[in-house]
Formats: structure tokens, C-alpha cells, sequence
């Protein structure tokens, strides 16, 4: 294994065992910031706490950009590790199994590592750009489906108003497929990886969140772009995902939908 990608998962473990020994204990945790947007626990922090130590003790040179401690600069040229320590933080404080910890590096603005963990459900998704994705060790590719009928799509309505949420899940039913809701977009992307999803829809969340699970899809001959198809996420307010063949679907059903 790559010794930076053995670093990452080092990390992530050790903050996925915290935040599934604190799941135990949830009337410990404390809210730090309730706003939708920016919802933050005290777990969190200390998940964040635990990687920033990994990384900046293995590569003290390197930047860590983080969605709860933000910016910590390194020196010019060397890489930067995009990190979420708690990527479901609202599910994980309420109970909700749906959670986990993503850690992934850029280099040059190039993702090349990721790392996302689910902490309960014991699921260790890695990827190198370039080497295929794998789950806990064995090599995944994306579902082979050709049609919407009898698949399932990961849903996501945070931030989508309910007049658009209703529309677009009601074609997707009378396309045939069926629906799943998570509550963690990246879980659903890589859930989509894996095979187990065919294909998913949400808003563009925290492109932190999203960096290890975006590289772990495309490594497992996925498709991820905006609601355009286009695959800079930035220049759009969605996010649709898929194999190529289930991507180009939802992207034309999504271009229909006004």
C-alpha cells in the first residue's frame, strides 16, 4: 500500500474507533454549532483533532485544509490533505448509522488519495488515482445497469426545496427506480462505487465532504458531474452521480425538470 494512502487510513481509523466508542455515549456529545449549513459537534472536533496529529506528525511539510478547523498552510509545492473528520455529523448525533470519516489528498489541484470510513458499519473505502477503488482490500466497480427500471438512487433533499424534491423523485418512480435517503451524500457516492446504489442526486455539498468519495467513484469507472453533467461541481448547485450509463439518464431526466 502506498505509504501516504497507509498514513491516511491510520488516521481515519483512529478517528472512526473514537466516534463509534462516543456513539455509545451520545448524551456526551455536545452541539458546537446548530446552523443547517455549518452543524458541528464536539465529536467533530475531536475526530479532527486525531487525523490533524496523523498527518502533520507523518508529513509536517504538507497543508491540511479541513471542514472544521479550516486552513492549516504547509510549505509552497507540497501536497494538501482534504479532510472531513465527521462526514454525517447530524446522523451521527442523532443515533443514525449513516456516517463516516473522509480524508483525501491534492496534489497540484489533483485529488490522487481518499479515504472514507463508516465507523459502524466497519466499510474502509480507498482509492489512488489511477490504481482502482477498494473496499476493505477488494477491488469495486459500479453496477452494470443499463436502464432506471429496478435500480436504486440515492437521494439527498437537504437544501432542495420541496416543490423541485418532489418532482424529480416522482419521475424517478415512474422510471421504475426505487429510492434510498441516507442523510450523507458521501456515503451514497460511494455506495454507488461499490454497486450497491446505482446511481445518486443532491445538492452540491462541502467539496471537502465530497473530495475522497468523488476519487474513489471515478477509480471504480463512475461518473460524477452538476446538474448540467458537467463534472467541475463548482459551476453547478447539484450533484449527480453514477455509472456512465445511469449518469447520462438522471442528467437528461435532471435538464427536463425546471
Amino acid at each position: 500500500m502506498h505509504a501516504h494512502l497507509n498514513i491516511a487510513l491510520r488516521a481515519a481509523r483512529d478517528a472512526a474507533e473514537a466516534i463509534a466508542h462516543a456513539s455509545d455515549r451520545l448524551d456526551r456529545i455536545k452541539i458546537i454549532d446548530k446552523q443547517p449549513e455549518s452543524f458541528l459537534t464536539s465529536m467533530d472536533q475531536e475526530a479532527d483533532n486525531t487525523i490533524h496529529y496523523h498527518l502533520k506528525k507523518a508529513f509536517p511539510s504538507h497543508a491540511v485544509h479541513s471542514r472544521v478547523s479550516g486552513h492549516h498552510p504547509g510549505e509552497n509545492g507540497e501536497p494538501t490533505w482534504l479532510v472531513d473528520p465527521l462526514v454525517g455529523s447530524r446522523n451521527f448525533f442523532y443515533g443514525y448509522p449513516q456516517f463516516g470519516v473522509s480524508i483525501a489528498k491534492e496534489s497540484e489541484g489533483v485529488v490522487t488519495h481518499a479515504v472514507l470510513l463508516s465507523p459502524l458499519i466497519g466499510d474502509e473505502f480507498t482509492a489512488i488515482r489511477g490504481d482502482g477503488a477498494l473496499l476493505n482490500s477488494r477491488r469495486i466497480r459500479v453496477a452494470e445497469s443499463k436502464e432506471l427500471l429496478d435500480t436504486l438512487i440515492g437521494v439527498d433533499q437537504a437544501k432542495i426545496s420541496p416543490e423541485l424534491f418532489g418532482r424529480l423523485t416522482q419521475i424517478l418512480l415512474q422510471s421504475g427506480a426505487e429510492l434510498r435517503q441516507s442523510g450523507c451524500s458521501p456515503l451514497d457516492i460511494v455506495h454507488v462505487a461499490a454497486g450497491r446504489l446505482n446511481g445518486g442526486w443532491c445538492m452540491f455539498p462541502n467539496s471537502l465532504s465530497l473530495a475522497a468519495a468523488n476519487l474513489i467513484l471515478t477509480e471504480a469507472g463512475g461518473l460524477v458531474g452538476n446538474e448540467s453533467g458537467n463534472p467541475e461541481l463548482e459551476e453547478g448547485h447539484e450533484l449527480i452521480c453514477g455509472n456512465p450509463k445511469i449518469f447520462k439518464q438522471l442528467t437528461i431526466m435532471r435538464q427536463r425538470v425546471t
